[in-house]
């Protein structure tokens, strides 16, 4: 190998580097919404179980 296909594979490597940190930045991101969004609708959930559900009426 050359210096200068040494240096391309450098390049290649370290561009793939920062693609999956910029990945694991959004998958971080992501499991931190989605926990939220989990938190949420376990303390809304009572809340629902306790109303009664709408009567429904029908017309004929």
């Amino acid at each position: 190998m050359t210096c200068r296909n040494c240096h391309d594979v450098d390049q290649r490597l370290k561009q793939q580097e920062d693609t999956i940190v910029q990945l694991v930045h959004i998958i971080g991101s992501t499991n931190k919404r989605v926990k939220e969004l989990n938190e949420r609708q376990l303390q809304l959930l009572p809340l629902f179980l306790n109303d009664p559900a709408p009567a429904t009426t029908t017309t004929t």
